[in-house]
């Protein structure tokens, strides 16, 4: 850390403008939660289905052996894929047959068919002060070992599944050219405790602009980050041309 912060240093005063006031090592509190989500994969629907719904849609069906004679197709296949088809709701047995569900209806209409598998489970990391959610704490630990303080200006935040959904349905958890693998709910979440991403801050002056400002290296995301920075202008910056006009006065 101590390289880093020498190369950073040695890079802003690249400027011969600029002057640094104060330079920091502090640790930006994550909250990691484990969560469960649910996942489908999704196939484009063959044929075979293709007529089976179309079949069940136009006609009352009650037996396999019915449909397999209509298709000359065997009847142990066709009860697999009616088995299937019942496993995901896209049909459903009633007094008169097998009847298209409301999402047999909108998968027949796209062309798709979506088989569920098992749950799958991750860590998160939450950042209240970005208000952000995290597949990856970056560099970071469980425990304060190096005894560094807080972001001074930590917040807290409230667990949102929605944008936890959001974040794991634009992932890319594995798909082949027939099938495409889509995450569809979350089914639990659970705090699991909180880590520490070490950043070191530079509170700067340039004489020619007359400005104060400051520079954050977050080692979460192995660059400057503007809204660690923007938080501490607005509650510093006064206090710093202040501490500098009292010093110039004396």
């Amino acid at each position: 850390m101590d390289k880093l912060m020498n190369e950073l240093r040695l890079n802003l005063l690249g400027n011969p403008d600029v002057s640094i006031i104060k330079d920091a090592l502090w640790q930006l509190p994550i909250v990691s939660y484990e969560v469960s989500f649910e996942r489908v994969k999704r196939f484009k629907m063959d044929i075979l289905m293709k007529m089976l719904l179309l079949s069940f849609q136009e006609t009352e069906i009650r037996r396999a052996a019915t449909l397999a004679e209509m298709l000359l197709v065997e009847e142990l296949f066709i009860r697999d894929l009616i088995d299937k088809m019942e496993r995901g709701r896209l049909i459903g047995l009633e007094k008169n047959g097998y009847k298209l569900t409301a999402k047999g209806y909108e998968h027949l209409e796209k062309g798709i068919f979506e088989e569920g598998m098992e749950e799958e489970q991750i860590v998160l990391f939450y950042s209240a002060v970005h208000d952000k959610y995290l597949l990856s704490a970056g560099d970071a630990s469980t425990a304060d070992e190096e005894k560094l303080s807080l972001y001074r200006y930590a917040a807290e935040g409230t667990v949102d599944w929605d944008r936890m959904l959001e974040l794991l349905s634009k992932q890319e958890w594995g798909s082949e050219e027939n099938f495409q693998i889509i995450v569809t709910d979350i089914a639990d979440c659970e705090e699991s405790g909180t880590v520490y991403v070490p950043c070191i801050e530079f509170q700067l002056y340039d004489k020619k602009q007359d400005i104060f400002y400051s520079r954050v290296w977050n080692g979460l995301t192995d660059s400057w980050d503007e809204t660690l920075e923007k938080r501490i202008e607005e509650q510093e910056v006064v206090a710093w041309r202040e501490a500098m006009a009292e010093t110039a006065s004396h």
